[in-house]
């Protein structure tokens, strides 16, 4: 069930009102049970899969707190894990595996006679599969296991966040389900529907704008020329950005209806001035998450016999390998990852002369001139490692990196091949880029929140009507049903 779907506003309207009409104690069995429908709606054989692995891991972590010494305790955590590895891999890795070693075998001349395998991927196994492997560790370092199975299973299932994250932790919604939970509140609801309003509006009238001139580049690069590709990668940023941005901002504003705070996910993430700060702003739950169970448990270990400071880049690389793994079974995401890695360990490495450089060429005493330096160049890396995140294949990708230089003396031209006479179309995308933008910049100098709440009644409601207008008439006129681009991971 897509949160850009006709059947999920009627789900969403419905669920809201039971909620509100139903006493305190059946308010979380309610939100359980349409969790699950919401889930159950991808397929009742997915539903009756993660009710399984739900179930395991809820005895799991009891049978962690209850183990009498640490070994006991890790055994049982390692055997939890790697079942869930297992079960992400055999349903997300296992055909990548497969025709990679297709193209190994191809590579050597040798004949490889397993069959292409068509597995289909359970909506949201990578998000779920770290929320229950992170809850699992916290476990095991000394966080209560939850008891009460409308509690966790909540936890697990609560529909907001199922598909595409945030990644929660127990420490932050746990507490938040064991309390009774409140019925009707104006100012929350109020503002939650806002927020999904606005994730509706850059997902629907701004994404999915940005969309057809992304695809028609990145589904047959060889027809264009460097100058369309460098343009297509420029908006697919903001495609990007507004459309997994948007899904968060659908997902906090529909658990805020129900009085519920789930982790913010983006902050201003193009206004970063180093990759570090943009892994701090971009998809803050999942680079959280790696950090705490991925970096920080290698960087501490002592196994590798490297020290201190090598460790701590080995991690680094590591970690956004991961990151780079889990987004999808493909080599343009491990190099993707692999990338933002290597941006990471060359930063550290050269922070000392670049500190030096730019202390002598006076660039710390403009410190304004410097942002906006440090800002751009960041963007413009994070950009070019877009390239991968979006191309089909590393053939796609080398292909672009390899003619970015072309047709840079034609550049209108180039431009207009992208446009395709779609004049109004790219005029309403670039219109969009920049309605979204403004209020991020705007954030430097006033809390735009305070301000929108400054403004008299009818120009707040003036703009939420014409926000739901356009979103209205866009998702008709374009197709409601487009699918978020996380919804893959």
């Amino acid at each position: 069930m897509l949160f850009n779907s006709i059947e999920f506003i009627v789900f969403f309207i419905a669920t809201v009102i039971g909620y509100m009409l139903m006493p305190s104690r059946l308010r979380l069995p309610l939100l359980l049970i349409a969790s699950l429908v919401f889930y159950g709606w991808s397929g009742p054989l997915f539903l009756v899969h993660l009710l399984v692995a739900a179930g395991l891991v809820y005895y799991f972590a009891i049978a962690i707190e209850k183990a009498e010494d640490k070994p006991r305790k890790q055994m049982i955590m390692t055997i939890a894990i790697v079942l869930l590895v297992l079960n992400l891999v055999g349903f997300k890795y296992t055909s990548f595996f497969n025709e990679s070693l297709r193209g190994l075998f191809g590579w050597f001349g040798a004949s490889y006679n397993v069959p292409v395998l068509n597995i289909i991927l359970p909506l949201g196994i990578s998000f779920y599969t770290f929320l229950m492997i992170g809850y699992l560790i916290d476990t095991l370092r000394g966080d209560k296991a939850e008891r009460d199975p409308w509690v966790f299973g909540t936890f697990v299932f609560f529909f907001p966040k199922m598909i595409a994250g945030p990644i929660e932790r127990g420490k932050n919604l746990l507490p938040q389900l064991r309390a009774p939970l409140t019925g009707f509140n104006y100012a929350l609801m109020t503002a939650g529907l806002q927020l999904m309003l606005w994730g509706a509006f850059k997902k629907v009238v701004v994404a999915d704008r940005i969309a057809p001139f992304v695809n028609r580049v990145y589904d047959d690069p060889h027809a264009f020329d460097g100058v369309a590709m460098v343009f297509a990668t420029w908006l697919y940023a903001f495609q990007l950005y507004f459309d997994f941005s948007g899904y968060t901002d659908i997902a906090l504003g529909a658990a805020m209806v129900f009085g519920i705070k789930l982790l913010p996910n983006f902050n201003r993430p193009y206004f970063a001035v180093s990759i570090q700060d943009f892994w701090k702003r971009w998809h803050i739950s999942l680079s959280s998450w790696l950090n705490d169970y991925v970096y920080t448990p290698f960087s501490r270990s002592r196994w590798t016999g490297l020290k201190m400071y090598n460790l701590m880049l080995a991690g680094m690389m590591l970690t956004f390998v991961v990151s780079g793994f889990w987004h999808g079974a493909n080599w343009t995401f491990i190099v993707w990852g692999a990338l933002h890695g290597s941006y990471v360990v060359v930063s550290l490495l050269a922070q000392k002369p670049w500190n030096k450089f730019a202390k002598n060429s006076g660039l710390t005493k403009r410190p304004k001139t410097y942002r906006a330096l440090k800002i751009g160049v960041t963007f413009f890396l994070v950009c070019f490692a877009y390239i991968f995140f979006r191309s089909d294949s590393l053939a796609d990708a080398g292909y672009i990196i390899s003619h970015m230089h072309t047709g840079w003396g034609g550049f209108a031209g180039s431009i207009r091949s992208v446009i395709d006479g779609k004049l109004a179309e790219m005029a309403l995308a670039i219109l969009g880029i920049i309605v979204v933008m403004a209020p991020e910049w705007y954030k430097d100098h006033a809390k735009v929140g305070d301000i929108y709440r400054a403004l008299p009644s009818w120009q707040r409601w003036g703009l939420v009507y014409a926000a739901t207008v356009a979103v209205v008439i866009l998702g008709a006129y374009y197709n409601l049903d487009q699918k978020f681009i996380y919804f893959r991971f």
